[in-house]
């Protein structure tokens, strides 16, 4: 037991002047304040450099470290422990004898990554449906949440302030019954201090459950528990005693943090053979729509829906993705985040832009639960953070001529304007793009709705994710999402002018994107070379189960170029750096394909790998490719083409022995004269298949397989022959 305080001490100066034969008048000692002091009963520094577990030091006692990885971090002092906000936690028992009752502290550093759903702790001394402890947390707004019990009955106590995202804050919380007073500090400043009854912290009779990074209370979405923290903890500590403006000083003063959090994240993905290595995805976390694609400074930003900590649609904000080349994607710390107020309930997803004066710029969709709304954001370094404008938001509402949602805006400028799109829809007619525009970026009028779609001709009910973006030739796109109805989700697209705030298309069908359905909401730019440049969101379409097992969701396709033929139709190839990712080539030349023929690449295997193949259809039926094929036939995924249908079709009902994985069958229509020679570039990595033809047309499909040998990768013909050229080219990232 350590004793930590602070003393006032007295300097007693007396002057004596010697005087035979006379008694000096003694001074009386000035009265010296008592001692203030705090004992240390629990101590977790995490210093551990390896190992699954961390030692409580007063005790020794080891507890093991549960999750998905273990992360250590450079810390306050040494080193720190990080905290996923999906699966870490540490948990275990102390004897309630050594926790304080009339006089409790705590202190720690914490430097949250993610605001958690629900709320968070990181410590919690409770249990589910227990009346005893206390729990120290943030909650969705990050602010500090203090909840106890004395004598058996529940409180809690909420800051105003919340901490701040991927920095080091130092918090000392005194809990004190016997002085009628609960303190809560801030980096040494109080921000919480008020009267409490007279009744004891109630624990239990020998042992209290404790849990470093997660909270006691059970709260849940679905199958998910949404009480997890995210971040990093280090220091965390229990003390007895009365808590003091002075000591909180010498407790904060012991302590230089660094000024960057370096969060080092070590989840092993080695046994996960869906996990994608060289398309875009979060270390560990949901991600959905992508975003403000655009190119600033020799580097590539992309921003996306993401959620460390929950894998679904809940405390939506903004992700960060950078590259210099389009094909090597970097996480960066989230962006933009909910506060309290109008958009409290969540961050759905806006576009980039770089205004007239060189400022980086977004703007993005604010929820509050009833109503969305429009707001913007600037930043002073190049997308690393963003500052909410204070004026927010810019658009409080949809406008009264639709009534359906509104969201996903979409800007651009031109003619000394800026022009904004967004996605709604009218009920009773169809899904469409609403307009506005603003000379300042920060006062928008709007003009009403740019362009009408009929969901009796199966244009959907509401749009959204829409783009409209102008090609060489000055013709422009509108792209929208028809979200799911009676059907699913599909991207489609229009070519025409915009003029006037009014969309005219060249043509009244839209077109799908997407030969087979898999990919949704691209984000579109120019990159560094002037290509119109394309990435989208490819989903899982798992259960829920299979998306908490793995510990993530969804992903990012490889990077487009997107130009328009004389068919006002949007021809799609890879984008050219995508060979740099090229590593070990395997050729086969000369392949006859024959009806019921097997084993034409010599037993090759993988499973992250590009393939580029040159084939004369011949006269065969049907002509394609076999993945993740075991060696005994009970898992392959089938991706080939019908003539007599005139469809690609993509064939997962083989692909998994899981029940929890979708296993159906889609079709394309897409026109391939028999006999003619057609080139096709198809990625696979992992779970996720991409596949490009005549660099014309583009598909996606996914895959899950069970089985550690199902790897096996083929071609096949059937009805007839064909003969193909193919080079396959393994890729590592």
């Amino acid at each position: 037991m350590k004793l930590i305080g602070t003393t006032f001490l007295a300097l007693i100066v007396v002057s004596v002047t010697c005087s035979c034969g006379k008694d000096d008048d003694v001074p009386s000692a000035p009265v010296i304040p008592p001692v203030e002091n705090i004992n240390e009963v629990v101590a977790f520094k995490f210093n551990e450099t390896t190992g699954t577990t961390t030692v409580e030091s007063n005790t020794n006692s080891n507890y093991e470290i549960l999750g998905n990885g273990i992360s250590r971090m450079p810390g306050v002092k040494s080193n720190a422990l990080f905290f996923d906000g999906l699966s870490n936690q540490i948990g275990g028992t102390l004897p309630s004898n050594i926790l304080p009752s009339s006089q409790f502290c705590l202190s720690l550093w914490v430097s949250p990554k993610s605001y958690p759903v629900g709320n968070a702790a990181m410590l919690a001394l409770t249990s589910e449906g227990s009346n005893t402890g206390v729990m120290v947390g943030i909650n969705k707004f990050g602010q500090i949440v203090v909840q106890y019990f004395l004598g058996g009955t529940f409180y809690e106590q909420v800051t105003s302030q919340s901490l701040p995202r991927d920095t080091w804050s130092f918090i000392m919380v005194g809990i004190s019954p016997k002085s009628r007073l609960i303190k809560i500090f801030l980096n040494g400043e109080i921000v919480k201090n008020t009267t409490i009854p007279n009744a004891n912290i109630s624990w239990p009779a020998t042992n209290t459950a404790f849990s470093i990074g997660k909270n006691t209370t059970g709260e849940k979405i679905g199958i998910y528990d949404i009480d997890y923290f995210s971040g990093a903890l280090d220091e965390l500590m229990i003390y007895s005693g009365q808590l003091t403006q002075e000591i909180v000083e010498a407790e904060y003063g012991k302590y230089s943090p660094p000024s960057t959090v370096a969060y080092q994240i070590d989840i092993d993905y080695s046994d996960d053979t869906n996990r994608p290595s060289y398309h875009a995805i979060p270390d560990y976390g949901w991600a959905n729509e992508s975003y403000g694609l655009i190119y600033l400074q020799n580097k590539y930003h992309m921003f996306y829906q993401k959620n460390d900590v929950f894998l679904g649609i809940a405390q939506q904000n903004w992700g960060h993705f950078t590259s210099s080349d389009l094909v090597r994607w970097e996480e960066q710390n989230a962006v933009l985040w909910p506060d309290e107020g109008w958009d409290h309930y969540g961050i759905w997803s806006g576009c980039a832009i770089i205004l007239n004066d060189g400022t980086p710029a977004v703007a993005y969709t604010g929820v509050d639960g009833a109503k969305a709304g429009i707001g913007t954001a600037t930043s002073t370094n190049n997308y690393q953070t963003l500052q909410k404008d204070s004026y927010n938001p810019v658009i409080s509402q949809a406008p009264p001529s639709v009534n359906m949602d509104f969201r996903d805006p979409y800007i651009w400028e031109k003619d000394g304007m800026y022009h904004m799109i967004v996605g709604s829809g009218i009920s009773s007619i169809g899904g469409n793009v609403v307009y506005y525009k603003s000379q300042d970026f920060k006062n928008w009028n709007y003009e009403g709705i740019a362009y009408q779609g009929q969901k009796n001709e199966g244009e959907g009910q509401f749009w959204e994710m829409p783009v409209l973006y102008e090609f060489p030739n000055g013709k422009e796109m509108l792209l929208v999402q028809k979200t799911p109805d009676a059907t699913p989700a599909i991207t489609t697209y229009w070519i025409g002018q915009f003029e006037n705030g009014v969309f005219t298309p060249d043509f009244e069908q839209a077109k799908k994107l997407e030969v087979v359905n898999g990919f949704l909401s691209p984000t579109v730019t120019s990159d560094a070379q002037g290509r119109i440049t394309a990435i989208g969101i490819i989903p899982d379409e798992v259960d829920a189960a299979i998306q908490m097992e793995q510990g993530w969701a969804n992903l990012f396709s490889v990077p487009q170029v997107w130009e328009l033929d004389a068919d006002n139709t949007i021809a799609i190839k890879p984008h050219p750096n995508l060979e740099n990712l090229r590593g070990t080539q395997s050729t086969f030349n000369n392949l006859i394909l024959e009806n019921g023929g097997t084993n034409y690449l010599n037993s090759y295997s993988g499973r992250h790998f590009e393939m580029d193949a040159t084939i004369n259809t011949g006269n065969a039926d049907q002509l394609g490719f076999i993945f993740g094929k075991s060696p005994d036939g009970l898992e392959e995924y089938k991706v080939y083409y019908d003539f007599s249908k005139q469809q690609w079709i993509v064939d997962a009902s083989k692909s998994s022995l899981s029940p929890l994985v979708r296993k159906d069958i889609r079709t394309g229509n897409y026109t391939i004269t028999r006999g003619a020679t057609v080139h096709v570039r198809v990625f696979v990595d992992g779970s996720v298949l991409e596949v490009f033809i005549d660099d014309k047309a583009h598909f996606t499909g996914r895959f899950f397989p069970t089985l550690d040998n199902a790897t096996e990768v083929d071609l096949f013909a059937n009805g007839g022959t064909a003969t193909a050229d193919v080079t396959v080219y393994e890729i590592t990232n």
